[in-house]
């Protein structure tokens, strides 16, 4: 009788051990796309960023050539 549970127990065992190996396996693809996501999320921000960026740039470019002052130097 001992020796049955004893076999059963192992085959349990080895069973959960199945299952915890899968649990695994399917939380390291979970966390993979999670960090897969968030870096093409900030990406697309940095991307989005980048041209209010430039178009600022642009702006303060455009106002400096409105606001061209000569200066003494030119002159010389």
């Amino acid at each position: 009788m001992r020796w049955v549970k004893k076999e059963e127990v192992e085959k349990q065992l080895g069973e959960i051990l199945q299952l915890m190996e899968q649990i695994e396996t399917k939380m390291d693809d979970v966390i993979d796309n999670v960090v897969k996501e968030t870096c093409a999320h900030q990406q697309a921000h940095i991307q989005k960023m980048e041209k209010q960026l430039d178009a600022v740039e642009q702006k303060m470019d455009e106002k400096e050539a409105q606001r061209f002052v000569p200066s003494k130097l030119h002159f010389v």
